[in-house]
């Protein structure tokens, strides 16, 4: 028999071990500096919107290795081994996710990744940018890049491998609730404590749409969708289905210590990159805007 304590993961429990409230400070001290100068935000919404690009893809790989992964996830309660696995039931809810960010239900079928670009598009525009201004901000640096490698790895699990599962669906819940806070502190810091000035007023302006081939999308729709500071967004939707998931899992697995571990194992290593992420951004942030302001002194 499974113990109560293994068998109930709740945000409560996640939030008791990691304070989500101090992870989100740095995300809300990384957009405060970009939002000083248009050019800092634009690399800023660039940043976020790279690496959050990658999440629905890496969700389905995840999804993929739960599921091809019959043999470790069986409900005790069958006594024929071809109708025991359950691994499609626990990658379903982690799949739920994905849904959304290849064809999002409110957003006229879009993907994710067009909306995340009309975003993009629109903070461009705002800061004046041409598009080799864009190119060079968007290229990506090493810190970045050995960042995205990390990301991968943890995210997608592995066929066949309890631990790196396991450790896969603790990393799949710290990047949803953490998403949802980082969406609303975004939101509520461009768009309600900045309320008509900077990039607000610009969207106030006119310019609440951009058009990406040919199609006119909300330009502050894919932020807003994930969390905005007046209701919640599909975060909060995919980190309840992600808790389903890993519950499911405790539930058709045979008795063993370590899974707990493992899930808080995964947690904590998303929330390490997470952090490092937006101390990295804060960081080119600062030094762009300096940059801005020496030249302009010039």
């Amino acid at each position: 028999m499974l113990s109560l304590d293994r068998a109930v993961f709740t945000a409560e429990k996640f939030d008791g071990c990691f304070n989500l409230a101090d992870l989100n400070a740095l995300v809300e001290e990384s957009c405060r500096t970009a939002i000083q100068h248009p050019k800092a935000f634009y690399l800023f919404m660039q940043r976020y919107v790279h690496f959050n690009g990658h999440a629905g893809s890496l969700v389905a790989r995840l999804a993929s290795s739960i599921g091809l992964s019959r043999e470790l996830f069986l409900d005790p309660n069958s006594d024929v081994f071809d109708q025991s696995d359950r691994g499609m039931e626990i990658a379903a809810r982690v799949l739920a996710a994905t849904i959304d960010e290849h064809s999002d239900q409110h957003g006229k079928g879009f993907s994710h990744r067009t909306l995340a670009q009309a975003t993009l598009k629109s903070t461009g525009d705002y800061a004046n940018l041409t598009s080799a201004e864009r190119n060079e901000l968007g290229q990506i640096p090493a810190w970045f890049a050995d960042l995205m490698q990390e990301f991968a790895q943890g995210y997608q699990g592995q066929p066949g491998s309890l631990e790196a599962l396991v450790k896969g669906m603790g990393f799949h819940a710290a990047s949803e609730v953490l998403a949802d806070r980082e969406y609303v502190a975004i939101d509520r810091i461009v768009r309600h404590e900045n309320k008509n000035s900077g990039y607000d007023a610009y969207l106030r302006d006119g310019n609440g749409r951009s058009e990406i081939d040919g199609r006119q999308i909300g330009a502050w729709y894919w932020v807003a969708v994930h969390g905005s500071h007046t209701q919640a967004g599909v975060e909060l939707e995919h980190f309840d289905e992600a808790l389903s998931a890993i519950n499911l899992a405790v539930r058709y697995l045979p008795a063993n210590n370590e899974i707990s571990q493992w899930v808080f194992e995964g947690f904590s290593q998303f929330a390490t990159i997470q952090q490092n992420f937006f101390r990295e951004v804060n960081r080119e942030c600062l030094e762009l805007i300096k940059r801005e302001l020496n030249e302009s002194m010039a």
